[in-house]
């Protein structure tokens, strides 16, 4: 009896193509997670570097910094900067003026990402204070010893703005001339004091600190900063020198108080002038902060803008002398009896303050939270 064929169906190849399309299935699903595990790590990089470079454009506008801006920019102006880190992001960075010594700063941050991917964006914004110092100014003239006028002298400690100037802030009046409790004031002549009230004792007026010691820095700490150093003995010419619309820094160019016309090239040059012995001044003008390590005569023609700080005394001979701002010493003497000729002029200005001590400050992070991630 011959046995019969009967038909059995494979079970191989269904169970191979079964394996193939698991095991393909596991590959791609690998290589899925993979690919976007890839992506998150790029992705995560790339924010990290945009958020580094923002913060990067932020650091760099302080180390970059342009003096001219403390007293070039008036409120509501901007100034764009553009820095690119070494891995080739670009931070744009939006610096606002603000009022007071105030500034904006907006750093937006792109990386380039690569061929599969965009680059990523980041912003941060920043407020920035000019770190100016902390001169404790008790009036027009503030002094640790006597005070003797006579002549044809005025000390006003009503404030006042410059003519000309622009950018400046409110007003606040201060006393005309402050002195110790145990110091004494003698009036002789034409003499007009005005102020909040025309003169007053202090006694911080007989504290070192306030001729010397200004917050976060001193007097050393400025005479090291000075953009002139000059020694003791007699200057005269003293004004702007500009070629064209270019102020030409030089040992007699103390800046451009009056902003001469046409081109007033020097209007925004305060420099910091330290004279290392006694200054007699005659016949010239400047801006900024005069710091004097012996004592000051002005003898006759003579105006400064700003702040004027002697170790010694200051006294005013001859005639049309005048400070625009405020006068510190250990002992003033405005004018004598016998000497004084002519007329002198202190007229208090918070505005002619705030634009000397500026113009030579850096910009600091201001206190608590200064930054804010804007996206």
């Amino acid at each position: 009896m011959n046995a019969m064929t009967r038909s059995r169906t494979g079970m191989a190849l269904p169970m191979v193509l079964g394996a193939i399309v698991l095991i393909g299935t596991l590959v791609a699903g690998v290589m899925y997670l993979a690919t976007q595990d890839y992506r998150v790590g790029a992705n995560t990089l790339n924010e990290t570097q945009a958020a580094a470079t923002a913060e990067m454009g932020l650091n760099r506008l302080t180390t970059d910094w342009d003096l001219s801006r403390n007293t070039s920019m008036a409120t509501g102006d901007t100034v764009r900067k553009l820095y690119t880190d070494p891995n080739g992001a670009t931070a744009n960075v939006l610096l606002t003026k603000l009022n007071g010594n105030f500034f904006w700063a907006v750093s937006e941050a792109q990386t380039r990402g690569n061929s599969v991917q965009y680059g990523a964006r980041r912003r941060l914004g920043g407020l920035l204070r000019l770190n100016t110092p902390n001169v404790n100014f008790l009036g027009a003239v503030t002094a640790a010893g006597n005070i003797r006028v006579s002549g044809n002298v005025s000390v006003n400690g009503l404030d006042s703005v410059p003519s000309g100037w622009t950018g400046c802030g409110s007003t606040a009046n201060v006393p005309g001339s402050v002195i110790t409790p145990t110091a004494t004031v003698t009036v002789n002549g034409s003499v007009s004091i005005n102020g909040n009230p025309p003169y007053t004792t202090n006694a911080a007026a007989g504290d070192t600190n306030t001729y010397f010691n200004y917050g976060s820095s001193t007097y050393t700490q400025l005479a090291a900063a000075a953009d002139i150093t000059l020694p003791g003995g007699n200057y005269t010419g003293m004004g702007p020198v500009a070629a064209g619309s270019t102020c030409t820094k030089g040992t007699l160019n103390w800046g451009d108080p009056a902003r001469h016309s046409p081109v007033a090239a020097c209007e925004n040059y305060f420099p910091i002038i330290h004279v290392t012995g006694d200054l007699k001044a005659t016949g010239g003008t400047g801006q900024g902060i005069l710091l004097i390590d012996g004592d000051f005569t002005k003898a006759g023609n003579f105006s400064f803008y700003g702040v004027v700080i002697a170790r010694g005394t200051i006294k005013s001979t001859g005639s049309n002398n005048g400070v625009v701002g405020a006068e510190m010493a250990a002992a003033v003497d405005l004018g004598d009896a016998v000497t004084l000729a002519g007329s002198t002029k202190i007229q208090y200005s918070s505005c002619a303050i705030t634009k000397a001590l500026s113009a030579s400050s850096y910009p600091v992070v201001a206190k608590g939270r200064a930054w804010v991630n804007l996206y």
